[in-house]
């Protein structure tokens, strides 16, 4: 699956159309490449946490792009209000790691036909009606089947929470479940091959 940023590449800046207005989220994602590198491997110190002050701001940087969304859309919803006062609250006392979902797990989030949903459906984040967005690219979280976002909203707060924001599912956690199982899986197979490879040596 391609990831956002491949789906989106040829689409003209935010402000050179009529659909909804959403913040520049450059400056987010490069502190969230801080705090959580893509290969964890290539810190300086390997296995050392970040920083709190570097996770303080990628939570604080979020929350401000959310505020322009809120007030150049004249957005009054009470999901993401709630959702910028719980960043703001995570940026005063900043976790130790932060756990959100990766971008695979983003990529594999199942897409909505525009098609399929209510002509008058709109973002639980930002308020647009999905229609009014003229490059709509809707997901379903896989907590319940009306949870559907626009996921230039959704993914930025996944990437750092790893929660819904409507039932505050742990995706995040859940993912990490299942990883951890599939990894137990493979482990007891390849323990398992190798009782057999034992066995075939004492009889070759």
């Amino acid at each position: 699956m391609a990831s956002y940023e491949t789906e989106h590449a040829s689409d003209a800046p935010n402000d050179s159309h009529d659909g909804p207005r959403r913040p520049d989220l450059s400056s987010f994602m490069s502190l969230l490449s801080e705090i959580r590198p893509q290969d964890p491997e290539t810190r300086t110190r390997e296995g050392a946490l970040p920083v709190p002050g570097d996770v303080s701001a990628a939570f604080r940087s979020l929350a401000e792009a959310f505020q322009i969304m809120q007030r150049d859309n004249d957005n009054e919803s009470d999901l993401l209000e709630t959702m910028i006062q719980t960043l703001m609250s995570s940026a005063e006392r900043p976790p130790q790691e932060v756990k959100g979902v990766d971008e695979e797990y983003i990529a594999n989030l199942e897409r909505v036909n525009i098609k399929k949903v209510k002509k008058d459906a709109d973002c639980p984040i930002c308020g647009n009606a999905f229609v009014e967005d003229p490059h709509p690219l809707l997901v379903r979280l896989p907590c319940h089947t009306s949870h559907i976002f626009d996921l230039e909203c959704i993914r930025p707060w996944l990437l750092l929470n790893g929660t819904c924001p409507l039932d505050r599912s742990d995706l995040a956690q859940r993912e990490r479940d299942i990883k951890k199982k599939r990894l137990e899986e493979i482990k007891k197979n390849a323990a398992l091959d190798d009782e057999e490879e034992e066995w075939d040596g004492l009889y070759g």
